[in-house]
């Protein structure tokens, strides 16, 4: 009953891991009876939806509500390499359940990296806008400054909405900011790649590839999700544009 009990706790945390990271809901799904074949348990299911989990063995069913989403693939690939031992038998219950708690429980990346990552990325965007060096360097800016002001709004019960807003609000509200004192050109170009970071084009992946193995639910609740996301930006830069415009700086 002990081992049972284990391996159920096991299977639950790969599937959280992999639907808190980015993963597909069919993946979390194949996972989670992949391991079970390995680990022998022929009565295993899973159903996976992008804000809940229900993972069932033998006469014992666990409901998990995910509430954090964000993208790791370090943390995703840790994971899988982690199934794939327990598929071929290399690890068992436990030591799964051990490694399992270890990644799960990992910092993860450090903001000081994220927020270079950001800035970089936005100013790589910037210029595939046709920005010049100066559109390149102040949507830098304004991606490493977003990204520097998550963690102070992570703390609040809407962070995800509010980043967002706040995100699309700040690179125009920057990108103008610098024009109006220091004229540069394609101030658009560096807006369109400062808010870039803010996009997850990978949700609208995931919600392609759901709707594409018949996951309906989570195919529809992630285009959603995506959707949301890019509203909730251009209301944040239109605010500004807005801004400026009432000031007369436009």
């Amino acid at each position: 009953m002990s081992e049972e009990k284990t391996a159920l706790r096991a299977l639950c945390l790969a599937a959280r891991i992999i639907l808190e990271n980015g993963g597909e809901t069919y993946r979390v799904e194949e996972t989670v009876m992949r391991m079970a074949r390995g680990l022998g348990l022929s009565d295993a299911g899973v159903v996976a939806y992008p804000t809940s989990l229900f993972v069932t063995l033998g006469t014992r069913t666990v409901t998990l509500r995910v509430a954090r989403r964000g993208t790791d693939l370090t943390r995703l690939s840790v994971a899988n390499d982690i199934s794939r031992h327990v598929a071929t038998g290399c690890m068992d219950a436990a030591q799964a359940e051990r490694a399992l708690l270890a990644l799960a429980e990992s910092p993860g990346p450090r903001q000081a990296l994220c927020v270079v990552a950001a800035g970089i990325g936005a100013a790589m965007f910037a210029l595939m806008f046709r920005g010049g060096p100066a559109a390149a360097l102040v949507a830098l800016l304004s991606g490493a400054l977003t990204q520097a002001a998550v963690p102070l709004i992570a703390r609040l019960e809407m962070a995800q909405p509010v980043t967002n807003v706040l995100g699309g609000f700040l690179t125009a509200l920057v990108a103008y900011g610098i024009n109006f004192v220091f004229p540069y050109e394609t101030p658009s170009a560096a807006i369109a790649g400062g808010i870039m970071p803010l996009l997850s084009g990978l949700l609208m992946t995931n919600a392609v590839r759901d709707t594409l193995y018949g996951d309906l639910v989570s195919g529809v609740s992630r285009a959603a999700e995506a959707l949301l996301i890019a509203a909730t930006v251009a209301i944040g830069v239109f605010a500004a544009l807005k801004f400026w415009s009432f000031f007369g700086g436009l």
